[in-house]
């Protein structure tokens, strides 16, 4: 008997504690997007398609036939092709970002592929760009100048933005913003950093737990250590209620911060204004799907979004999908590494350009003509028996 009380006093207190410390999908959501967003970096893989782009029958054709208008079609054709995947770390506390971007088409047995590596160092205003189709054409276009392959070119933003304000006057009184200096820049990445997370905790969590529910683990989830999946279900109000209301405390904080001026935050508030949105809402239905994968660390390990908007008839519509995976957080890595010394300024890159576009421009130039030899020599006397003028 003893046991027996024993046995289900102790199977009540693993019920009970399981209980306790099971949060809901709303809550543990809430947890693990505060919990990534609070990481120091991390390190990212991405990647977006459009998974939905049409157009009424009748508009297409009338399109076609208009001047100018008559590769919409197979435009839209290429687009429904293309993907942009993206591999990258992000360093909050270095204040550092890395990216490979790659710009992807596969469609009718037709596969290609561009990628640019850039890595971004927001202390010093300085951008990177790597190895890649960008470098090649460099090559061909200056083979006499600096070499770029298998380096990092170097392009320091406030050079180059400098260079531009001496030729654009607006550009100059732009860049001599306070707001625009390489301290204050680099201070308001922060600012940007904590008005998107603060912005999105406060969405997400004004929504309804009717919007969020468990999902069972697929076999990749147990490959890659997610241990719980929940969907966030909007329909189209709560869509709308999350995107007003994000970009209303993003603009707020914004100006708080001193990131944007009155001028630029009035101008936000009319674009995004309640009368605006609701116009949208209107004419447009507005869907969001989001698959969240809580990693055994209690972070964002997996997220796939999909957007969906189409008019009220359904006759134009367009989707996108972007499905992403995150790991490393608190020590993410980079591939990108200028601190090992093998860049080149971009400067030289552009003064090998101009010499090489000179040098094309001079040998293509036509020499003087010679003047003809005859016209150099004096008329002789009169031969005999001619007429005098």
């Amino acid at each position: 008997m003893k046991q027996m009380i024993v046995a289900v006093i102790g199977t009540m207190v693993i019920c009970i504690g399981g209980c306790a410390g099971s949060l809901s999908p709303h809550e543990e959501l809430n947890q693990a997007v505060k919990k990534s967003f609070d990481a120091t970096g991390f390190t990212y893989s991405s990647k977006s398609r459009v998974t939905n782009l049409s157009l009424p029958k009748q508009d297409a054709d009338a399109a076609s036939k208009a001047k100018g208008l008559k590769y919409l079609e197979p435009g839209l054709d290429i687009v429904r092709g293309l993907s942009v995947n993206m591999d990258g770390a992000v360093d909050m506390k270095g204040k550092r970002s890395e990216a490979l971007y790659d710009l992807h088409y596969n469609k009718d047995n037709v596969e290609v592929s561009i990628k640019l590596p850039l890595l971004v160092d927001y202390n010093t205003q300085t951008l990177y760009v790597g190895t890649s189709f960008l470098t090649t054409i460099l090559d061909v276009v200056s083979p006499q100048g600096p070499e770029t392959r298998g380096k990092l070119i170097k392009i320091d933003m406030n050079e180059l933005l400098k260079d531009g304000a001496a030729r654009t006057p607006d550009l100059s009184k732009w860049i001599g913003d306070d707001r625009f200096n390489p301290e204050n820049m680099a201070k308001n990445i922060d600012v940007f950093n904590n008005v998107f997370k603060d912005g999105i905790l406060k969405a997400v969590a004004k929504l309804n737990d009717s919007c969020f529910a468990d999902q069972p683990l697929t076999e990749q989830d147990r490959k890659t250590g997610v241990e719980r999946r929940i969907q966030m279900n909007l329909g189209h109000d709560d869509s709308v209620t999350v995107v007003a209301d994000m970009m209303d405390s993003m603009a707020q904080a914004l100006f708080q911060g001193g990131v944007i001026s009155k001028k630029e935050y009035d101008v936000l508030l009319t674009l995004t204004g309640k009368q605006v949105l609701d116009g949208f809402a209107d004419k447009f239905t507005l869907t969001m799907t989001n698959d969240v994968g809580i990693a055994q660390s209690g972070h964002v390990g997996y997220l796939a979004t999909r957007l969906s908007i189409a008019d009220k008839e359904g006759n134009y519509q367009f989707g996108v999908e972007n499905v992403s995976s995150f790991d490393n957080y608190n020590a993410p890595r980079f591939s990108i590494t200028p601190e090992t010394g093998r860049t080149v300024d971009f400067k030289e890159v552009l003064a090998a350009i101009t010499a090489a576009k000179a040098k094309d421009k001079s040998a293509s130039e036509p020499d003087e003509e010679a003047p003809d030899d005859d016209s150099c020599v004096p008329d002789g006397p009169a031969q005999d028996g001619a007429e005098s003028m």
